[in-house]
């Protein structure tokens, strides 16, 4: 999981808005018609799943505009904020999830399936996810890479929408 403690959150951010300031980074923040830019969720499989969670999370009315692309914002935070064993372990629980040639409607379902679980699975998963990968056994590691993904993400979907929530208001 990206163990994002507040301080660290807030860390993180700051040197994510320093980012921003580029061009590249700032085009691929507020110019949400061009995928080229990504750097770390280059397959529009992995853009589909951090879509689908941001819709799945956020239940964000279709009226409802954010200040900027919340997908633009988790590729910059995978790319700036986690080491490169802990993006490949995202991606590959992106890869995971998205498996088996979803349409956008099937993968969002899979996803709430993946939300709906109960508090005894939620239990084991969080243990789960304490353990560094080589740790899980190898029957759990498809598991582990999925929720490992769904926490990172969650993480940046929720630092994303509450940021640019505060930048609109500003």
């Amino acid at each position: 999981m990206a163990d994002l403690q507040r301080r660290n959150a807030i860390k993180c951010l700051a040197a994510l808005l320093g980012v921003a300031i580029t061009p590249v980074a700032a085009t691929q923040l507020f110019d949400k018609t061009d995928d080229s830019h990504f750097e770390v969720l280059k397959a529009a499989a992995h853009r589909d799943v951090v879509t689908q969670m941001q819709a799945v999370i956020l239940e964000l009315e279709p009226n409802e505009q954010l200040y900027f692309d919340l997908v633009a914002f988790t590729d910059l935070m995978l790319a700036n904020t986690l080491n490169a064993a802990e993006r490949t372990s995202c991606l590959k629980g992106a890869e995971l999830i998205a498996a088996g040639d979803l349409s956008l409607p099937q993968l969002a379902c899979k996803l709430k399936g993946l939300f709906s679980i109960s508090l005894q699975q939620q239990q084991q998963i969080m243990a789960q996810q304490a353990l560094s990968i080589s740790e899980v056994s190898p029957d759990k590691r498809d598991e582990y890479l999925i929720y490992k993904c769904i926490f990172t993400v969650r993480e940046f979907l929720l630092l994303g929408y509450f940021t640019s929530e505060k930048l609109q208001a500003s």
